[in-house]
């Protein structure tokens, strides 16, 4: 059965449709310049925000080792060292001298990432730094993964996260020498 059209309803309809078209891009070019604009800042200040959030975590954790009993990797620390240095530890130095010594070694790294200066400085330090503190999951895997069915235990969970200290050092080394982030060209430049 035909149907019959009136000349006002496919005008109306069509309105409607420009109206929602109309909309729905506007909405869209908002959000994609919001995303833009927050892209833009996460690749200004995510590398430096990186470094400062691993700077400060150095500091803490080297100021909690000048104090004995205080941290809780103290033992585990000292384990490591007296493997690391063949015995030299307690035998020649002092545990107290040897944990000064990391605390020391912990707080320059720190405050070097977080200053942002002697880069290069910083990560040689880290790297030593960073060969030690994942070393007992090698050399103390008796101990690290003692838990129930050979799962880490809370030290070895402690060595574990440092896991992700070495991923951070690896991407603010690639800063050291002027790399920086790149968006694959997703996003407009600033003056756009």
């Amino acid at each position: 059965m035909p149907t019959k059209t009136y000349p006002g309803d496919e005008d109306t309809h069509a309105e409607v449709i420009r109206r929602e078209d109309g909309v729905a891009p506007r909405t869209l070019a908002m959000v994609d310049a919001g995303e833009a604009a927050v892209h833009r800042w996460l690749m200004r200040y995510s590398i430096i925000a990186l470094r400062i959030g691993m700077g400060a975590v150095y500091v803490q954790f080297g100021i909690l080792k000048f104090f004995p009993g205080i941290s809780p990797a103290q033992d585990l620390a000292l384990a490591t060292t007296h493997l690391l240095s063949f015995g030299l530890v307690p035998a020649v130095v002092p545990n107290g001298v040897a944990l000064a010594l990391i605390a020391t070694l912990e707080c320059a790294i720190g405050l070097l990432l977080i200053s942002g200066r002697w880069l290069r400085v910083a990560l040689g330090l880290l790297a030593g730094h960073l060969v030690g503190i994942l070393s007992p999951a090698v050399l103390l895997a008796g101990r690290v993964f003692a838990g129930p069915h050979h799962m880490p235990t809370l030290e070895g969970q402690y060595v574990l996260k440092d896991v992700i200290l070495l991923a951070v050092a690896m991407v603010i080394a690639t800063t050291v020498r002027g790399g920086t982030l790149t968006d694959g060209g997703r996003c407009p430049p600033k003056d756009q």
